[in-house]
């Protein structure tokens, strides 16, 4: 009886010594996914998936901190060794260092929804806002909001050109004659400056190498408009304009390859690659998942990242195809992934 009893006191402290071990964090180049979660769950979290050696690591910065990320983990930028994680139901910005993914500071703005960030200096980032027509500018070296941007309706991505910032204004569903915008804020004096409307919603903006900003935009029925992809230079000078032929195409998820040769988004269950004068492009992945939430492209080997948020509670399976549309490699990661950002220092 008494060996019995010192058997599973050796037991129960091995057992206590696996627990309390951390994982090992990845280091080095890679992926990041960015897993929302369920709402009002605070499972968010960030995967880490390695395309040298196909290895993956899940809740990333609960290993890294010891705490749970949060509420709906929306998304990521990378900005040297430091990432910006905006979690969007819990009001703040998790900003982390690279690799090893602890915790910096956290940003936290009271009643706000952020939904994704830009650092336009080395203190300052201005951040998207889901319930409110306004920017927030933050300097994220002290943690402090610097100031607010009003700005007409409610916005998403960011991208910069030069001196000012473009940022996509989503359509108010429940006014019919609501319009999308792409909006141009001059970062010096955080001024919101002009913008451009469009008709349907805004589906994606990117940059290229010439600092051009590409939109998408959805078809309207209302007004039997096409879905249409468009290309502006910095000083809202129109560069190119394709218009979709069929009322019913339903193009989204605009990205661009690292080459920024080419544009890729989302019809149907196929992965459109277009541009150096291929338009509306062809379907270079045809995917098989049951539902595309995100895509995003590797700036450096072109590679394409697919996420199937399947049922929405299950983990999400990510597809890896390289840049002629071949699949590399299948995983999952956690649930609802919903942003990609790419490492490469």
């Amino acid at each position: 009886m008494k060996k019995n009893y010192l058997f599973l006191i050796l037991i129960a402290f091995i057992s206590s010594c696996h627990k309390d071990k951390t994982p090992d964090l990845p280091t080095g180049k890679g992926v990041y996914i960015i897993n929302e979660g369920n709402f009002n769950f605070g499972n968010g979290e960030v995967s880490f998936y390695d395309p040298n050696t196909n290895a993956l690591t899940n809740n990333l910065f609960q290993s890294a901190n010891g705490y749970s990320l949060g509420d709906v983990a929306q998304s990521m930028f990378i900005k040297d060794s430091i990432a910006f994680v905006i979690v969007n139901n819990s009001s703040k910005i998790e900003v982390v260092k690279l690799p090893s993914f602890q915790k910096i500071r956290t940003i936290t703005i009271n009643g706000s929804s952020p939904r994704y960030v830009l650092p336009v200096s080395d203190s300052i980032a201005y951040m998207t806002e889901l319930y409110s027509n306004k920017i927030y500018v933050v300097n994220y070296l002290t943690g402090n909001l610097k100031t607010e941007i009003s700005i007409p309706q409610y916005t998403e991505h960011l991208v910069q050109s030069g001196e000012y910032v473009f940022v996509e204004g989503k359509k108010i569903y429940s006014n019919p004659s609501a319009k999308c915008a792409l909006y141009r804020i001059r970062i010096n004096d955080n001024t919101y400056i002009d913008k451009k409307e469009f008709v349907g919603d805004a589906e994606g903006i990117a940059l290229d190498s010439n600092k051009f900003i590409w939109i998408l935009t959805s078809a309207d029925s209302a007004s039997a408009t096409t879905a249409a992809i468009r290309v502006f230079d910095k000083d809202f000078n129109l560069l190119f304009t394709y218009s979709f032929n069929q009322l019913d195409d339903h193009p989204s998820m605009l990205q661009i390859d690292g080459a920024r040769g080419y544009v890729w988004y989302v019809l149907g269950k196929d992965i459109y690659k277009a541009g150096n004068g291929f338009f509306p492009g062809w379907p270079t992945i045809q995917t098989s998942a049951t539902n595309i939430y995100s895509t995003g492209v590797d700036p450096v080997t072109g590679d394409v990242y697919v996420s199937d948020a399947l049922d929405f509670v299950q983990q999400s399976r990510i597809y890896r195809y390289d840049k002629n549309g071949t699949l590399i490699h299948s995983f999952t990661a956690g649930i609802i992934s919903g942003n990609f950002a790419f490492n490469h220092e």
